[in-house]
């Protein structure tokens, strides 16, 4: 909404031109953990910009007709995801992992979003220099410059307040085998597999989960792209994934994916049951994995404001180093053996949740329900809206 917006002086596009002068522009976004307000542009006009966004942040005025404009483009977002096989698809995903609560569901709903008085956002907006944050910064200005003019520029309260705790996404445990469907009319069926034992994020394991991952799923020359696609012929789109958190005190997790002709969902079903409970081992296989893998973590390169994020990412974790370079110092000891072990102990033979997306009319309901119980899910559940 506050792209929207002017100051009490300045309209929003008298602003947007002033930003442009300077060859420098700001953006503000939200993240289901952390608010970024971003400056970038030329750093030869870094103090004169700083000073336009901290005067825009002070003095943003709200506007009525230009809140209006935003939340019927916002609705007509809404409309449009409904209609998209996609969107529809990571919204069933997001409440099988998440449940109820997830980050598709987590929206305002219509009603409260129409009426809503946009002097609140404005002040929220105001308030996020009163909360503890952080300067990020990037580019060829001197610290001690750097510190002197964002000291000037950017005035905050002697004592900050502290960040609200919001409410986390968790994920889901999976104790038994599950079926969710959410109708879509379509010639072919999206359907996912997720299973999450609670097992707790190791670093000393990740260098076995990324080979694993590029052995197993995440490639054209993986185990499942050569058995569901190749071999088979049996899916239009095929990976698996064991997922690891972005920050501490979430677990690790596995995913399968499968975009296939709505009579081929039973055969791909069974297909990666078998694929899972009794891993297919390719000494040659495993060895251009991890050619692979070793080749992209060696030219892979770090910069910019890279640096800085990939900081904060170790830090998520608990870590003061690059994981990364863990993985590549232990990829040569690692052997097919230890691929095929961890893949045994997290992911056959283990309860599954199965998330369908598909016309269940052209879908073998009988079949499932040998499997597990099945849900039906509307369109209004999976999006909260």
């Amino acid at each position: 909404y506050v792209g929207y917006l002017g100051t009490n002086k300045l309209t929003a596009a008298q602003l947007k031109q002033k930003f442009y002068s300077l060859a420098c522009d700001f953006s503000v976004s939200a993240t289901s953990q952390s608010v970024y307000v971003t400056l970038t542009g030329l750093n030869d006009n870094l103090k004169p910009a700083l000073a336009l966004l901290e005067d825009f942040m002070k003095n943003v005025t709200p506007d009525q007709a230009a809140y209006n404009q935003y939340v019927s483009l916002v609705l007509k977002a809404r409309s449009d995801n409904k209609m998209n096989q996609q969107q529809n698809f990571q919204a069933l995903c997001a409440y099988g992992t998440y449940g109820k609560y997830n980050p598709v569901r987590a929206s305002i709903d219509s009603v409260a979003l129409t009426t809503k008085n946009p002097k609140e956002l404005v002040d929220l907006f105001r308030s996020l220099p009163s909360y503890q944050h952080s300067v990020l910064y990037y580019g060829p200005t001197p610290a001690k410059e750097l510190v002197s003019l964002v000291s000037t520029a950017h005035k905050v309260p002697k004592k900050l307040s502290a960040v609200p705790v919001g409410k986390e996404y968790t994920e889901q445990l999976v104790d038994k085998n599950e079926i969710l469907i959410a109708p879509y009319q379509a010639k072919n069926i999206y359907y996912r597999q997720y299973t999450n034992q609670g097992r707790a994020w190791s670093a000393d394991q990740q260098p076995v989960v990324a080979l694993f991952n590029e052995y197993f799923g995440g490639g054209m020359n993986t185990v499942v792209f050569q058995e569901l696609r190749e071999s088979r012929a049996l899916a239009y789109s095929a990976w698996a994934y064991y997922a690891t958190p972005s920050r501490k005190n979430h677990p690790e997790y596995a995913l399968t994916n499968v975009i296939s002709q709505n009579d081929k969902m039973m055969d791909c079903i069974h297909t990666f049951g078998n694929i899972i409970d009794s891993i297919p081992q390719s000494q040659r296989a495993f060895d251009l994995a991890r050619q692979a893998l070793t080749k992209r973590l060696a030219s892979e390169r770090t910069t910019k404001f890279g640096i800085i994020n990939a900081y904060l990412s170790a830090q998520k974790l608990g870590l003061d180093y690059d994981i990364d370079e863990k993985v590549y110092k232990a990829l040569p000891s690692l052997t097919l053996n230890d691929v095929v072990k961890f893949e045994q102990q997290t992911m056959a033979r283990k309860p599954y949740r199965y998330m369908i997306l598909g016309d269940e009319k052209q879908i073998d309901l009988k079949a499932l329900e040998r499997i597990a119980p099945v849900k039906f899910l509307t369109t209004e559940e999976i999006f909260g809206y």
